[in-house]
């Protein structure tokens, strides 16, 4: 089949299934096209939690659907492709956790979303890249521990007067960014405005004009009308937003910023994963109740 008729027999099979299809915004262009809703990691979780569907089909990584199955139990949640990781979560594990919190016995720890499960388990509080910032200072503690990522967790330290201890992880995709050919698109888009991503290293920060999430992105790009705009993000973030945004126009910060388990879900794996309802995504109750206090904190 091509592709119009594998996205028409995608939603005849999700719409007969009752099946909702939730995509993050780094996801093909294709599979951004046929979902029910579009958007960042917590976003879904929450579409998750508002839908009347009692079956939700994530395209996206892993600890997105986790995160959707802990604040849902009583739904059937599924992935569209198991082996769908996040090279950020996965570099912490639960062990890593337990060390620092012997290390720094009085610290507060606040974790980011992109984590794993049984990570989110032993931390105080959760947190997404739009409000980390208002979550580290709001916490009853002047130490924290900030994990996984050391992009967030770095552009955190620098607004804050708390002392932060901040792990090592990194999203490859934002804090290997090659700050010098960011500077090389901006010196041939000297007009445009850099939107960069709080995951990225320090140097692509510094060059940029606004730093926020995806979300964020688009508000940031409502509030700029007429201008170029610089996208320091995974490249599915540009077409999604030139979608939304006919009129506007958009460049990538570098010529390669694709999250390989991002474009690991196609339409053809997809409607496999929807026929046969699999790669359902399953949490210990006790990790689970102890994740949900640590995300419900968050809003608290």
């Amino acid at each position: 089949m091509d592709t119009s008729a594998l996205q028409s027999e995608i939603r005849k099979i999700a719409k007969e299934k009752g099946i909702f299809i939730l995509a993050h915004s780094y996801q093909p262009m294709e599979i951004q096209e046929i979902a029910d809703y579009v958007g960042d990691s917590l976003d879904l979780s929450k579409k998750a939690m508002e839908s009347g569907s009692k079956k939700i089909m994530f395209c996206a990584v892993k600890f997105m659907a986790e995160t959707a199955s802990v604040l849902s139990p009583e739904k059937k949640i599924m992935i569209a492709i198991e082996e769908a990781g996040c090279p950020l979560a996965n570099m912490i594990t639960p062990e890593d956790v337990v060390e620092m919190k012997k290390k720094y016995p009085k610290a507060k720890v606040v974790c980011y979303i992109n984590s794993p499960i049984e990570v989110k388990a032993l931390s105080d509080v959760i947190c997404t890249s739009a409000n980390a910032l208002k979550i580290v200072e709001k916490i009853d503690s002047d130490e924290i521990i900030f994990i996984p990522d050391q992009g967030l967790g770095s552009w955190i330290a620098s607004k804050t007067k708390k002392t932060l201890h901040i792990f090592n992880g990194y999203c490859p995709i934002h804090w290997l960014m090659d700050a010098d050919q960011v500077r090389t698109t901006k010196a041939y888009h000297p007009d445009a405005l850099l939107v960069s991503h709080p995951e990225s290293n320090p140097k692509v920060r510094e060059l940029s004009d606004h730093i926020c999430g995806t979300s964020g992105m688009i508000t940031y790009v409502k509030e700029n009308p007429g201008r170029c705009f610089i996208i320091a993000t995974e490249t599915g973030m540009k077409q999604r937003l030139e979608k939304m945004f006919p009129g506007e126009r958009f460049v990538l910060a570098t010529k390669n910023i694709t999250c390989p388990n991002m474009k690991k879900t196609t339409l053809e794996k997809l409607l496999e994963s929807l026929r046969e309802e699999k790669h359902v995504i399953t949490v210990d109750k006790e990790i689970a109740d102890k994740a949900r206090i640590a995300i419900e904190r968050m809003h608290g």
